[in-house]
């Protein structure tokens, strides 16, 4: 089987995953639909996987992930049936659009873990020491004999469930997921959503001690009645939310006070289903909006030199050495294609400004270089005259794909606005600790009042280029994002009928 493995695949295999003795290999299409499979399903799967089944049927964990937005897709500590636990891999064959999906056991070493975290409390109980070792060991000790359960928020706003269960909880969240894996804690307790948003202030401050909720209620499937509190702590700048229930009577006037808050939660989730539901839709029409704006230089470049392959009648018998740039030039802009929109996948991220580039060092010239080159049609077409003063030594740390992007808006506008016999220069000027990037062109300008509006969010018109050259009004809203991930800042300056400039301060290298 490995033999007819494709080679990209065998690669990753060897490279990425730990020795493979009992992984499971499936293969489907680019749809999802199963079209082979290696090893043994019994030690992951209910059944066996079957020719022409969609893959998400058997496994519904990767529901929504075939065809992934970008690969490899690594999803950990999956649960794919009872008692078993797997990392899932999913990678693309680099010659075709087949996906293969490993799965690896991690049953075991999740047992280790879990076993491990048993004999930590059993030497708490014994010595009243508490010997914490991860994040996800529970701070608290064995509190869980006090009857309380623990949780511990992540930034995404899931909470992960720490330590062992008290009785009673068991008791009223029967099928409650086990320890690690990141809960919608609203699902189970409704109450907990508007006292999270209660919490969010208490935890951003960093208060010491803690907050505590109001009383409501929560009716196990046996039929009992369970009173219960909440508390959020702040300790050591993670943010746990405790839960107890209170075994006291419980007064009439209790009883009041919990119908009357929860006709205000049935009210407070109505509203809160309506902003998410508006956030979701603004966020959809930016996304696309975005992936719309920015795949079109890439994807115009790669068809304009396309275009000069099919026109060389030598290129069918023999490839010239022209023809071998050409095909180079294609495969990075598709490699870059790919990486930008992996980013944008990621862009979310980006707004809540937790990001991570990927930085390199580059020389400045090449990045300039570049944006020419996928700028140099509509330069031909309007006889712009393009200059470049960037000295060949000067180096700067920043993602290349993403920068690029910057790049092609700001060439891209200055052409766009640039009448015909105009010019565009490029400069990049080293000065003590920084380095200034400017994009001038003798273009239309514009207003004091556009200027002091260009780089706030995404407006809903553009203003036409010089040729009539039709714009999305997101470019600048792009470029302000991604210098501001990168902690660069950008200043613009322009007069109408003078031209405009663009100044990019980078850190010097």
């Amino acid at each position: 089987m490995l033999k007819l493995l494709p080679e990209s695949i065998l690669k990753y295999l060897i490279d990425k995953l730990p020795p493979f003795t009992g992984i499971l290999m499936v293969k489907t299409t680019f749809e999802g639909t199963i079209c082979g499979w290696y090893g043994k399903p019994d030690d992951y799967l209910d059944r066996n996987p079957e020719i022409g089944e969609d893959v998400c049927e058997l496994v519904p964990a990767i529901f929504g992930m075939i065809p992934p937005m970008m690969v490899p897709v690594v999803m950990p500590r999956i649960q794919t049936r009872d008692r078993c636990v797997a990392d899932i891999h999913i990678v693309q064959d680099e010659m075709t659009d087949d996906y293969w999906i490993f799965f690896v056991n991690q049953t075991k070493e999740v047992e280790n873990i879990r076993q491990l975290l048993q004999r930590l409390n059993e030497i708490q109980i014994k010595t009243g020491i508490l010997p914490v070792t991860s994040i996800l060991d529970n701070p608290f000790g064995n509190v869980h004999l006090l009857d309380y359960v623990t949780f511990l928020k992540q930034e995404n706003g899931f909470f992960i469930l720490l330590g062992e269960r008290p009785e009673w909880f068991k008791e009223l969240a029967h099928h409650f997921p086990v320890t690690d894996q990141q809960i919608a804690l609203a699902e189970w307790f409704p109450f907990i959503d508007v006292f999270v948003m209660e919490a969010d202030d208490f935890w951003k401050e960093g208060k010491q001690g803690s907050l505590k909720s109001g009383i409501w209620n929560e009716n196990a499937a046996t039929g009992k009645t369970f009173s219960l509190n909440a508390f959020a702590v702040n300790l050591n700048e993670l943010h746990y939310l405790l839960i107890k229930p209170l075994f006291d009577e419980y007064t009439e006037e209790q009883d009041l006070i919990q119908r009357a808050r929860e006709q205000s939660l049935a009210y407070e989730k109505l509203a809160k289903t309506e902003r998410k539901l508006q956030a979701l839709l603004d966020y959809k029409e930016k996304f696309v909006s975005i992936v719309s704006h920015d795949l079109r230089s890439p994807v115009a470049s790669v068809l304009s030199i396309a275009q000069v392959l099919n026109s060389d009648a030598e290129f069918m018998d023999h490839l010239s050495d022209f023809n071998r740039e050409m095909i180079k030039n294609i495969q990075d802009e598709m490699h870059r294609l790919l990486d930008y929109n992996d980013k944008l996948y990621h862009w979310s991220n980006l707004e809540l400004g937790n990001f991570e580039l990927v930085t390199s060092r580059i020389p400045l010239v090449d990045l300039v270089k570049s944006a020419e080159r996928t700028a140099k049609p509509k330069l031909n077409e309007k006889q712009i005259l393009f200059k470049t003063r960037v000295d060949e030594e000067l180096l700067v740390e920043v993602d290349k794909t993403l920068f690029l992007q910057v790049l092609n808006n700001l060439i891209g506008n200055a052409v766009k606005f640039t009448p015909t016999g105009g010019m565009i220069e490029v400069m990049g000027i080293k000065k003590d600790t920084y380095v200034e990037l400017i994009i001038h062109d003798s273009g239309v300008g514009m207003s004091e009042s556009v200027m002091n509006n260009l780089f706030h969010g995404f407006v809903r018109e553009s203003t036409q280029g010089t040729q009539g050259e039709k714009g999305t009004g997101l470019g600048m809203g792009i470029v302000k994002k991604i210098l501001d991930a990168h902690k660069v800042t950008i200043e613009v300056d322009s007069t109408p009928n003078q031209g405009t400039s663009f100044i990019i301060y980078l850190p010097l290298v």
